[in-house]
């Protein structure tokens, strides 16, 4: 009971947040990778879990889809830098 309660407050949001960011920079969609993560936080909900999971898939999902978002707005901040946005030398 303990290492469920470990994964679900620990493990299963930072694997949430590195998932949106590898799902960002692999498929350069912000919404797949927390589409993903629903799916499959349901279907734990119902198989693993029971229906107070449904708070924390809900969480990861957001989780997920923040951290995809955060790493899509750093990356178009970063590009426009580099493709000459400063007219100065």
């Amino acid at each position: 009971m303990a290492q469920f309660v470990i994964f679900i407050i620990f493990v299963f949001p930072i694997v949430s947040l590195i998932l949106g960011v590898l799902g960002y920079y692999i498929f350069k969609n912000i919404y797949l990778t927390p589409i993903i993560i629903a799916i499959i936080a349901v279907i734990a909900t119902f198989t693993v879990y029971n229906t107070s999971f449904w708070f924390w898939a809900v969480l990861y999902t957001l989780l997920s889809f923040l951290s995809g978002f955060l790493v899509k707005s750093l990356s178009s901040k970063k590009q426009g830098k580099n493709n000459g946005i400063h007219l100065s030398r």
